[in-house]
């Protein structure tokens, strides 16, 4: 718990008074078409008021289409119960992230204006820092990771807690059980907010922010911060927001926002050539979900080949209470643990621009 309280990240909109706020605000609220990718943001890729939509695993060219109609699920962040429309006590949370976006539209507009080069402003890197960790958090695989943990048993949780935290104590593991909501699907919204407040707003604060500029038009997709492992290790590997050598965050056709681990270094030159900028697009379309977004007429993802995702089979509750400890924390791990699409493959590419990995 002492570890948690450390890495707690400060900010207004994680404050009770800005939920606060949103509750009050989110009273009234009736919208039930949720987006997991902010509109403001693919707006940033529009053309004639349309976004080009690329379906990775099929390489589909879907008909462009407003931002307001795509990255979206009905009732995403309400979780209406089975016999409701909509839960009530959960309408805000749609209001909540669209405040912060509301803000942060001008944010972006900030950095894409301020051209190449290693960002200063820390004001603006600390509410950037909490609107993109909320991102991680608020995508569709990371609320179907956050259900597997939910659900999962809780020997393997209890396992899987200290393998992140091993000076977790019985009682440490008892206090957090005892303050999981018994509804899965509202404790998923807790998690994303508590993962946001606990660290993953640190850790992307912590490293060294650069934008880049790009020679030739860049995409992006329904996971949009992008965490690459980079070397030592090998392509197939995931290792999450603390460890990963480097995290990118398109912020338009012509920018690239990239945040180096501490202990790398921005090398000066802010310009990716063509060979980087290419290799940074194969990076996207590889991290996304499923779905790739560019500027109609760019034509850039349906050329870059990935694997197809390969998801993991489910079990139901009976499999799952038949399996020992360990195989249960292995069922656990494989279902929870963002998997590359480069696992396993014979072709994948280096990790995309080398000069981002030394430390000299």
């Amino acid at each position: 718990m002492e570890t948690i309280a450390a890495g707690r990240f400060e900010h207004r909109w994680l404050s009770d008074e800005f939920v606060a706020e949103s509750l009050r605000l989110g009273a009234e609220e009736q919208g039930k078409e949720h987006h997991y990718v902010p509109q403001m943001y693919l707006k940033r890729w529009t053309v004639a008021g349309r976004v080009q939509p690329v379906l990775v695993d099929r390489r589909q060219v879907l008909p462009p289409q407003r931002p307001k109609e795509v990255a979206k699920k009905t009732n995403f962040y309400s979780l209406p119960a089975a016999d409701s429309t909509i839960d009530q006590p959960l309408r805000w949370i749609e209001k909540h992230l669209s405040r912060i976006e509301g803000e942060c539209a001008g944010r972006l507009d900030q950095l894409e204006r301020g051209g190449s080069g290693v960002m200063s402003d820390d004001d603006l890197k600390r509410d950037l820092s909490v609107f993109l960790a909320l991102q991680v958090t608020r995508t569709v695989s990371n609320r179907e990771r956050s259900l597997l943990l939910i659900n999962g048993p809780v020997g393997a949780k209890r396992e899987f807690y200290r393998r992140f935290d091993p000076g977790l104590t019985d009682a440490d593991f008892q206090a957090m059980l005892a303050n999981t909501d018994p509804d899965p699907k509202t404790e998923a919204i807790n998690l994303m907010f508590a993962d946001v407040r606990n660290g993953l707003a640190r850790c992307l604060y912590e490293r060294e922010w650069a934008v880049y500029r790009t020679s030739a038009p860049i995409v992006t997709c329904d996971d949009p911060v992008v965490l690459v492992a980079g070397p030592p290790h090998g392509r197939g590997v995931t290792i999450g927001a603390k460890f990963s050598a480097v995290a990118l965050y398109p912020l338009g056709p012509e920018y690239l926002l990239v945040m180096l681990r501490p202990g790398l270094r921005h090398s000066g030159r802010y310009l990716l050539d063509q060979e980087e900028t290419r290799s940074v697009n194969h990076e996207i379309v590889a991290a996304a979900a499923s779905m790739v977004f560019e500027r109609p007429g760019d034509d850039i993802a349906p050329h870059l080949e990935v694997p197809a995702r390969t998801g993991n089979a489910e079990m139901d509750d009976d499999q799952v209470a038949q399996l020992d400890a360990a195989a249960a924390l292995r069922h656990l791990l494989n279902g929870v643990t963002v998997r590359s699409r480069w696992a396993g493959a014979r072709d994948a590419p280096g990790w995309p621009v080398r000069r981002w990995y030394s430390t000299a």
